[in-house]
């Protein structure tokens, strides 16, 4: 029996033994086993298969389709190989240049004002090797990235081969209906995530008179065009009291989604305002008071607090984020941070790293895991520092830490965040002491009797 790829299908496979296929204009991808992928591969219109529940399943899906000998063959690109490991996504700084002063941005080291971006020769090759390295979706960030001279068309590319913007990340200065229109005709799908800080306390934390009203008509120019709008919130000591109030009005701005971040002790914030972080402890008590409050208000946008819970009202339902698996389900071969091989984060200046809030924490501390500009995507994709880091397992960071191999609640928390033990540890397989605060301080029972009754996504069971 012959068997062909259907002309629209795509099948995908990268060095680590990902695999996926895709459907031609479509931005989703449908994961393989190494046996599918194989069975894929001769599905070319010239191998005779055996008949199999596979192959019937896989045309039911409309995947393949049988065929006569030599009634056709396989386009060019249906089947692609690369040479790297799998990476979805990139989040691109293309730009650190921005017109506001933040506080606590985490991109710098200092307060000196940088510029530095990337040409416009130097982003149409990055977005060429992206293409090459089989990755899906490119996230825009800075700096303010719609301040970038080419920024519509680096858009436009993204468009043009065959990946998806997934997400513009900005503080909304600069949007209009005229940009959010050109936006929204190239990439529909695209998340806009902007910043609000706070009522009464975003222009302080922005450091720009009016940046608060501007935030908020952005807001609304996107919701009123149809774009999906994410608020990334930062949490402190100066605006921890309104933070509630803040969500309040911007579901009355009918926002998607709300994602609250502890204000994180980046170099840049440490040299300003140190003295309004919230401490850990601190910070788990705003999460599990949030909680109750949200549970009571009956809001049904889904709330995402960074680190801590993800709440959805809608559902009735939650995770306590530093779960990340009930224990009965750990696996020592699972990846340390799993998120990694979702996105890796690329500097203004060419820097690969594995998580943008560490940018300016490697500066400060000269740590580099190799340039795009310099040495090329594909090749650090492919070997070296950058991909030591993603790979690592849970089970290497029990055996390289005493502290965490010895911890009852390892099984649950696998290690936690690995930018976080780097910030506080200087290594990825450092302790997380945001984790070992929370199974210690007993904040998981306290976040699900703040939230009783409602489905417990991540139970510890």
């Amino acid at each position: 029996m012959l068997y062909l790829l259907e002309d629209n299908i795509r099948i995908h496979r990268w060095k680590n033994g990902h695999a996926c296929f895709t459907v031609e204009g479509k931005p989703k991808r449908f994961p393989l086993g190494a046996d599918e992928f194989a069975l894929l591969r001769k599905c070319d219109g010239l191998t005779e298969l055996a008949a199999n529940d596979t192959l019937y399943g896989l045309e039911a899906m409309r995947v393949i389709r049988r065929c006569r000998n030599g009634e056709a063959g396989l386009k060019p690109g249906q089947i692609r190989e690369y040479p790297n490991a799998f990476i979805r996504n990139l989040e691109w700084t293309i730009t650190e240049r921005c017109n506001y002063n933040c506080l606590h941005c985490f991109h710098a080291a200092d307060n000196d004002v940088h510029r530095e971006a990337f040409s416009r020769e130097e982003a149409y090759r990055l977005l060429r090797e992206a293409e090459e390295c089989g990755i899906a979706g490119i996230s825009l960030t800075g700096g303010e990235p719609t301040l970038y001279p080419f920024f519509r068309e680096i858009v436009e590319e993204i468009r043009n081969r065959g990946m998806q913007l997934t997400a513009l990340v900005t503080n909304g200065s600069q949007l209009d209906e005229e940009l959010i229109a050109f936006l929204r005709e190239r990439h529909p799908r695209a998340e806009i995530r902007i910043s609000f800080d706070g009522i009464g306390t975003h222009d302080w934390l922005r450091q720009h008179p009016g940046s608060e009203e501007r935030a908020r008509e952005a807001i609304r120019l996107c919701r009123d065009a149809g774009m999906y709008v994410q608020i990334n919130m930062n949490v402190n000591r100066r605006n921890r009291d309104v933070i509630f109030d803040s969500v309040n009005m911007l579901v009355g701005l009918n926002v998607n989604k709300i994602r609250i971040i502890k204000t994180t002790e980046a170099p840049r914030w440490q040299l300003n305002a140190a003295g309004d972080s919230l401490t850990i402890e601190e910070y788990y008590d705003f999460s599990a008071d949030f909680a109750a409050q949200y549970r009571r208000s009956g809001l049904r946008v889904p709330v995402a607090i960074w680190q801590s819970l993800y709440l959805n009202g809608e559902k009735e339902e939650f995770s306590a984020l530093p779960v990340k698996t009930s224990p009965c389900r750990y696996r020592e071969d699972a990846l340390l941070c799993s998120a990694l091989t979702r996105k890796l984060s690329v500097q203004a200046n060419g820097d690969l790293i594995p998580c943008a809030p560490l940018a300016g924490l490697f500066t400060s501390r000269d740590v580099h895991m190799g340039n795009v500009k310099t040495d090329g995507l594909q090749k650090l994709l492919s070997e070296g520092p950058i991909i030591e880091q993603v790979m690592q397992t849970v089970e290497d960071k029990r055996q390289s830490n005493e502290k965490c191999a010895g911890c009852r609640y390892f099984r649950a928390c696998q290690g936690g965040c690995p930018a976080l033990s780097m910030l506080f540890g200087g290594s990825l397989l450092s302790s997380d002491l945001y984790k070992c605060a929370f199974f210690a301080g007993g904040w998981y029972e306290r976040f699900c009797k703040a939230l009783d009754g409602w489905k417990n996504r991540n139970p510890m069971e």
